[in-house]
């Protein structure tokens, strides 16, 4: 297990190795990434916003994060 900050709460969580943002922080590709709590928060307002299902917010984070990656 590897700990890290969160990135809007700013507290100190665990992610298991199960975690895809394990590798992450374990090989320090200086991302930055929030806890599960604030994640669900974050993802209940862009719900809320964008009236997207969270499993759409999901494939368009995706997408997004493919795009970033270009």
């Amino acid at each position: 297990m590897y700990t890290t900050i969160c990135l809007i709460c700013k507290k100190e969580f665990t992610i298991p190795f199960s975690d895809f943002r394990y590798k992450d922080i374990k090989y320090k590709r200086d991302k930055h990434h929030c806890c599960d709590k604030c994640g669900k928060m974050v993802q209940e307002e862009c719900q809320k916003i964008t009236g997207l299902t969270p499993e759409m917010i999901d494939v368009w984070d995706a997408v997004l994060s493919k795009y970033n990656k270009l």
